[in-house]
């Protein structure tokens, strides 16, 4: 083997010594400012790779008198993927006829390019609650955050897998108003944009009937959406009903009938929380074969308990089947300490 050779095969090395230098000094980082952080956390996350994790969270700075304001910090990916960085940030405060605001902002970017920023706030206007939420990004839901593609209100996917580079932008705004005693109503329009496509529209609504049967609720839904790009588009109503027993878990199901253009079909939606032994948990799945703008078949587990110092989770995410480039299987651990 000549000189050249030798020279080229060492020289992709360099890259990994920088990557794994990086982690080494952004996990001393975190644990040397543990004392200033309210909450430092590793996590593990294997979906085509593994992608590991550090997170600075709740971090707080009284000395700067910013108030009632927290801050996050995480790196992840290096080893099977490329290096991320992300920022956010929560605040509260009063402001005027909106009561007690409460508002975010995130940032989330990889050294190829991939970004995903999001802003949200909730506040109250009278008896009506009201949430918006704005995201502009260049890669489908769990790109970043990789719980978040198998969660069953995650953002709608772009028409495309997750490599395409076309940059999107979805706008959410809800409202919550109490009818009556018992009535509630939600109902949250959509605004979606893909650069190259075009813009979307999309509707959920739910009419809520506190303490149908005892304390168990019943509800309403519809759903409707006039997706980005050809054969997008799908509407889908039903009926839910909530467990709501005393000693019992909660448990939640829906079932609905919804139409994309190929023939009625139905579906429906469980979700069930509660605690087992030591274990906090909650689990939801959806099999709705209708749906335009994400995976038709979506399911999440996640575990908590107290371990030492600390507390252990452990998720695992499901999509079978889907197109959008969704790895069909998610398993994380994570572990966080509170000082």
């Amino acid at each position: 083997m000549n000189l050249d050779t030798n020279v080229a095969a060492r020289t992709p090395a360099r890259p990994n010594r920088q990557k794994r230098a990086l982690w080494v000094a952004v996990t001393l980082a975190a644990l040397w400012g543990g004392a200033g952080a309210q909450t430092v956390g590793f996590a593990l996350s294997y979906r085509a790779g593994l992608e590991p994790e550090v997170q600075l969270r709740n971090l707080q700075f009284p000395a700067l008198d910013a108030g009632d304001v927290e801050l996050g910090l995480r790196l992840a990916g290096g080893v099977s993927g490329p290096l991320e960085v992300g920022l956010d940030t929560r605040f509260r405060t009063t402001f005027g006829p909106l009561g007690t605001l409460a508002a975010g902002a995130r940032a989330d970017a990889d050294v190829t390019g991939a970004f995903d920023l999001g802003l949200n706030g909730s506040g109250a206007l009278g008896a009506t609650g009201l949430e918006a939420q704005l995201g502009v990004f260049n890669r489908n839901p769990g790109a970043f955050a990789p719980s978040a593609a198998y969660a069953l209100d995650s953002r709608p996917f772009l028409n495309r897998p997750s490599s395409s580079g076309s940059v999107g932008a979805h706008l959410e705004l809800g409202a919550t108003r109490r009818l009556g005693r018992t009535l509630i109503l939600e109902a949250t329009p959509s605004l979606s944009y893909l650069a190259d496509t075009g813009v979307g529209l999309g509707l959920e609504g739910r009419l809520q009937r506190r303490r149908l049967v005892g304390s168990d609720n019943g509800a309403l839904l519809f759903i409707a959406s006039r997706g980005l790009g050809e054969n997008r588009s799908f509407a889908a109503a039903g009926a839910e009903y909530a467990l709501n027993r005393r000693g019992l878990p909660t448990l939640t199901g829906a079932l609905l009938l919804g139409n994309s253009g190929d023939g009625v079909k139905p579906g429906f939606r469980a979700a069930a929380s509660g605690e087992l032994g030591r274990f906090s948990y909650r689990a939801e799945a959806a099999a709705e074969p209708y749906r335009r703008d994400a995976p038709s078949y979506r399911g999440n587990v996640t575990f908590g308990t107290a371990l030492g110092p600390g507390a252990l989770g452990l998720e695992f995410g499901a999509a079978p089947g889907n197109s959008f480039g969704l790895p069909p299987l998610l398993l994380r651990s994570s572990y966080a300490l509170r000082f």
